[in-house]
């Protein structure tokens, strides 16, 4: 499994912002990641959108976190970012679509090792990060 830009780019802008404790515009943040800005104000759009990111425009504006930080779920924001979390095909689709069935067992595996994966993840918040 292996997670989109978007994902990394939206933990290392919480990251940030959770460090920082003070507004930053999407530019400082965009060049203190590593990540170009037209594709951070996409993240930036949906962290905001999910309310973990509030956004003030003008010249004193730029985004802060809306939440604490130990209210912000690793998990969640992984979830919100990823657009498919199956892990192959026969995830994506009905049931039926898999040519193994009834024999195959591979699905149940991968949901449960999927489901470990975000227990973990939702063990862990924004704050664990910051330390």
């Amino acid at each position: 499994m292996q997670l989109t830009v978007s994902s990394d780019s939206a933990l290392r802008t919480l990251i940030y912002l959770g460090q920082k404790k003070a507004p930053a515009t999407i530019a400082e943040v965009a060049g203190a990641c590593g990540v170009p800005k037209s594709s951070l104000m996409k993240v930036v759009m949906t962290l905001v959108g999910a309310n973990l990111v509030v956004s003030v425009r003008g010249r004193s504006g730029g985004i802060t976190l809306a939440q604490d930080a130990r209210d912000i779920s690793v998990g969640a924001v992984i979830r919100l970012m990823e657009n498919s979390l199956a892990l192959v095909e026969c995830m994506k689709t009905s049931p039926s679509a898999c040519p193994l069935l009834p024999k195959c067992r591979l699905k149940h595996v991968l949901y449960r090792a999927q489901e470990d994966f975000f227990a973990t993840l939702d063990k862990s918040s924004l704050a664990d990060l910051l330390q």
